[in-house]
């Protein structure tokens, strides 16, 4: 009988995996850099897992496993205390020009060797664009040009609504703009391409 359980557990497992790597998974999003509101969201067309976030909501992230599943409950009154005071404090300390230099040093070291892989998984997303005017800058020009020609590459910013631009004179990181797309994936090629970025000397 126990024997019989594990194996029915198991057999389970195994078909809920099948079917999360092989079923196209629906995604979505719509931002207003401006207004800093963003909303996305991420489930199977079967909706056994259906991740969401939304800026304007309390709980910005919500998670739902099986309809009713909430692995992450609301979070205590208490978190939001002297932690919340101090990341506040830390962040008013830190120099403007400091941030600028970690922006910096993350696009040189860690930016450029990923943005290949992440065109790549672009590529095998089929993303629709509903509506799409971004202006943007990384503060490094030739990382900026990278991107925005890494872009121009894929078809569905050809689109009639897309209008994306880059600032190559600017030394601030900055974007604006907004954006509305959705789209769907494969598990398995999300996979490649992490283990190809985690893998990249």
């Amino acid at each position: 009988m126990v024997i019989r359980t594990v194996v029915t557990v198991l057999l389970v497992i195994l078909a809920l995996l099948v079917y999360l790597i092989f079923i196209p998974i629906a995604f979505g999003a719509k931002g207003d850099f401006d207004a800093k509101s963003f909303k996305a969201y991420v489930h199977d067309p079967l909706r056994f897992i259906d991740l969401r976030y939304d800026t304007s909501l309390e709980e910005k992230f919500s998670l739902r496993i099986f309809y009713f599943i909430k692995p992450f409950g609301k979070k205590k009154e208490e978190r939001t205390g002297q932690k919340k005071k101090k990341k506040r404090q830390k962040k008013r300390e830190k120099k403007p020009a400091d941030k600028k230099k970690k922006l910096k040093d993350f696009i040189k070291t860690r930016l450029k060797p990923i943005l290949k892989s992440i065109i790549g998984l672009l590529e095998k997303c089929r993303i629709h664009i509903d509506d799409c005017d971004i202006d943007f800058s990384t503060g490094e020009p030739d990382t900026t040009a990278l991107i925005y020609g890494g872009l121009s590459s894929l078809p569905f910013m050809y689109s009639k609504s897309t209008n994306l631009t880059c600032d190559l004179m600017s030394d601030d990181a900055y974007i604006n703009g907004h954006l509305s797309f959705c789209g769907s994936f494969h598990i398995f090629w999300v996979l490649y391409y992490l283990i190809r970025i985690f893998f990249n000397p």
